[in-house]
């Protein structure tokens, strides 16, 4: 099976805003909501699982609240690396031959059409782990700051792995597109996202 996992888990403090970062509204939906939509979209996406955590009960109680068929999953939400490792945990004790596709809540602009491009991609692929990785140039033309770069390309947050808890080898796939480097993190970013809004869903 093909999972989708929509990690909701962090803190997400450097939004600096009441909400939980998921929660955090663009043209009034829930940035998590349009993940959802486009996840649900999918031909080839065959479940959803939402991973939160105790920083982000007011998400799950939101999620509850939607009656979708997905699965909400607790995790500790204390270190990334190690909520991932317990999802792979998770999902290994079920089976070794799933495919997960990892994405983070706050990149609300990830159309359905890349999501099944990426996934096609590495289904063509004979590597275990693929990571999608973004171009600087697209972050510094839209004035985004970017935290971490490794040869000209920042990770994107859109990454896909088999179901065991083993270092796997990866491929990477560089995908200059604009609705990849836009992950919410900062008020400025999402300021980005309103202008760039209309484009994307109008």
């Amino acid at each position: 099976m093909i999972y989708a996992i929509l990690m909701a888990g962090g803190m997400g403090t450097r939004l600096e805003v009441p909400e939980e970062k998921p929660l955090f509204k663009l043209h009034d939906k829930p940035l998590i909501k349009y993940v959802i939509d486009n996840l649900n979209a999918s031909e080839l996406i065959d479940k959803i699982v939402i991973a939160v955590s105790p920083n982000t009960r007011e998400t799950t109680r939101y999620l509850e609240s939607l009656n979708d068929d997905f699965i909400i999953l607790d995790t500790s939400g204390d270190d990334y690396l190690k909520d991932l490792s317990y999802i792979l945990d998770y999902f290994e004790n079920k089976s070794k031959e799933d495919i997960l596709l990892f994405i983070n809540a706050d990149l609300p602009f990830i159309s359905t059409e890349t999501i099944d491009y990426v996934i096609d991609y590495y289904l063509g692929n004979d590597k275990d782990a693929l990571s999608v990785i973004v171009p600087v140039e697209v972050f510094e033309k839209l004035g985004l700051k970017y935290s971490y770069e490794f040869n000209g390309c920042v990770p994107s947050g859109l990454n896909i792995l088999r179901s065991e808890n083993i270092i796997q080898e990866e491929t990477q796939l560089v995908l200059k597109k604009v609705e990849l480097a836009l992950n919410i993190n900062t008020i400025p970013d999402s300021e980005i996202a309103e202008k760039l809004y209309y484009k994307y869903y109008v």
